[in-house]
């Protein structure tokens, strides 16, 4: 990355059903450089880059969260951000100055949301509730005490957001003490259901999946497999014939399509559309993942000619299954006719190409290059062209 670039990356904020409400932007401008103004420096970039690329294209119609320091909130940069669509987001090392006070009322003014992050009613936070829209609750950190800062933050009247919900368990408390937001990747793991097994018609759904990555299959093969399932064909012929995939002329068989849009292209799209009907009870943004994932892997592997592309956003894409289907990964794969190297991959196996690859797209949809302590997306493949592309497609696929 070059010292003017930004690693930028976002995170979904979820309401209480699994809807999206809006992402928060998790960014550095430099991941080699953690000293001295780092994050002013990351925040001021990202601010630009978002008048650069435009909001819509990162997260679409949804709001966006951005953290800001003492620094950023002592000068006009929320001027930059866009009104109704942004919610700045105060640190909890900002001190209460008068010209502090005085961007937040130009914000208010200009129609940006106001948060409060990782609040535990610190004696210099406590000053700003009275200006903010939102409190984020770090439930970590709050361990015992969450209960009781929700209990005294209900005279405020504000909307409260729960942050690092990693599993079930904390979604379910934070949902019943009264957060409206839940943050982290609780969505993207399988709910604990004791001696889960797959139903016949998830290994049904899984097998045909399955059938559908063997690179030795012809294209009658590979229609035949499709027809078996009669809402896949359906859907897939209409999605053929949508502005998603047309190629000028009207596609009437499976065949066909496949003849037409290429092996690669029609598991692609097959794939996902069995995925995204083993996740209608599931959060939308976790295909988003998927899909998101799967993408990364494509363009991280392109040096790889041993892997195909194919085989890349594949990995990526069932990445989710054991969330999807509640189900410890081990499980779902075990009757499945996949390649030894995928199924390694997935369960987190760390030898392996594919599975390098995998762990480098999660780990950058994560975000974890954000702490301090943390090096960065670097190495090759990423920047942030990348990162957009994949997003831009997932979103384009799902919406699709």
């Amino acid at each position: 990355m070059a010292d003017t670039d930004v690693a930028l990356a976002r995170q979904p904020i979820l309401t209480a059903d699994g809807s999206l409400y809006a992402y928060e932007l998790l960014h550095r401008a430099n991941p080699r450089d953690v000293a001295g103004d780092a994050a002013t420096r990351s925040a001021r970039v990202v601010c630009e880059t978002l008048g650069a690329i435009g909001l819509d294209r990162l997260a679409g119609d949804a709001r966006v969260f951005l953290k800001f320091d003492q620094q950023l909130l002592e000068a006009d940069l929320p001027t930059l951000l866009i009104p109704d669509r942004s919610v700045v987001e105060i640190l909890e090392t900002v001190v209460p100055r008068p010209n502090v006070f005085a961007t937040l009322e130009k914000m208010r003014q200009l129609g940006i949301g106001i948060a409060i992050d990782e609040f535990l009613f610190q004696s210099n936070l406590v000053p700003f509730l009275a200006h903010a829209d939102y409190v984020k609750v770090d439930i970590e950190a709050a361990a015992d005490d969450l209960e009781s800062i929700v209990r005294r933050l209900a005279e405020y009247r504000l909307k409260l957001l729960a942050q690092k919900v990693e599993t079930h368990e904390q979604f379910a408390r934070c949902k019943e003490l009264g957060f409206q937001y839940f943050q982290g990747q609780f969505f993207a793991c399988p709910e604990p259901i004791s001696k889960r097994s797959l139903a016949p018609l998830e290994l049904s759904v899984l097998t045909v999946v399955a059938r559908l990555q063997n690179p030795d299959v012809g294209s009658m093969e590979l229609a035949d497999a499709i027809g078996i399932d009669v809402a896949l064909a359906h859907q897939l012929l209409t999605i053929a014939n949508s502005g998603a995939l047309y190629r000028g002329r009207a596609v009437t068989s499976i065949l066909e399509a496949v003849v037409m849009l290429g092996h690669n292209v029609i598991r692609q799209w097959a794939s996902l559309l069995l995925l995204s009907r083993q996740g209608l009870n599931k959060p939308s943004e976790l295909l988003k993942v998927a899909v998101t994932r799967a993408r990364l892997c494509q363009t991280l592997g392109k040096s790889h000619r041993d892997l195909s592309p194919h085989e890349l956003f594949t990995t990526g894409l069932l990445s989710v299954l054991d969330a999807l289907l509640d189900c410890p990964m081990d499980i779902v794969l075990a009757d499945l006719p996949l390649a030894p190297s995928l199924k390694d991959a997935l369960c987190g196996r760390p030898s392996g190409t594919l599975g390098a690859i995998l762990r480098r797209a999660i780990d950058y949809g994560s975000g974890a290059w954000v702490e301090e302590s943390a090096t960065g997306p670097s190495g090759e493949g990423f920047s942030l062209e990348t990162y957009l592309d994949a997003v831009e497609f997932a979103d384009r696929a799902l919406s699709a």
